[in-house]
């Protein structure tokens, strides 16, 4: 009987744990978001770090600056979700309850930096923990039978 009341304890606050590592900032005047909204449409990066100043996220940022005309081509939506700041899509602050919807369902962290390439039909195509090169990213979407069809048609 004991062991059974300390696993469930231990159960209980594992899950109370896992809960409140997903609880982001609020952010006043933030919009609603979710990946949803983007299915079939768009192509969504979500970049995870634990905050704007980040090494790795302004590095990676910093990367894709220069290649707006490449990103919009490809109609790519970029969500970066921060432990420490408002997050965001594309440049605009998002609520705190969609910034954790959006982690819960990528069972992505702030802890340390991540990305992930969201396809349109709404699957993760790609994930890293480490900075992507602008050029693997083209590739992996450029590759993708949606991409090809896009690419042809002239859309």
């Amino acid at each position: 009987m004991k062991l059974t009341l300390l696993l469930l304890f231990a159960m209980v606050s594992l899950s109370n744990q896992t809960a409140q590592s997903k609880q982001m900032l609020p952010c006043p005047g933030g919009k609603d978001a979710s990946l949803d909204q983007f299915r079939w449409e768009n192509r969504v990066l979500v970049l995870f770090a634990p905050d704007l100043d980040n090494e790795s996220y302004k590095s990676q940022i910093e990367r894709f600056s220069t290649l707006e005309e490449e990103l919009a081509d490809r109609d790519i939506v970029t969500i970066s979700i921060f432990g420490n700041d408002c997050s965001l899509v594309n440049r605009e602050k998002i609520t705190g309850e969609s910034a954790a919807e959006i982690a819960d369902r990528l069972e992505g962290t702030t802890e340390t930096f991540s990305i992930y390439l969201i396809g349109k039909d709404g699957g993760v195509k790609l994930e890293r923990k480490q900075v992507l090169q602008p050029e693997e990213l083209f590739q992996v979407i450029d590759r993708m039978p949606m991409r090809q069809r896009e690419m042809r048609d002239g859309g």
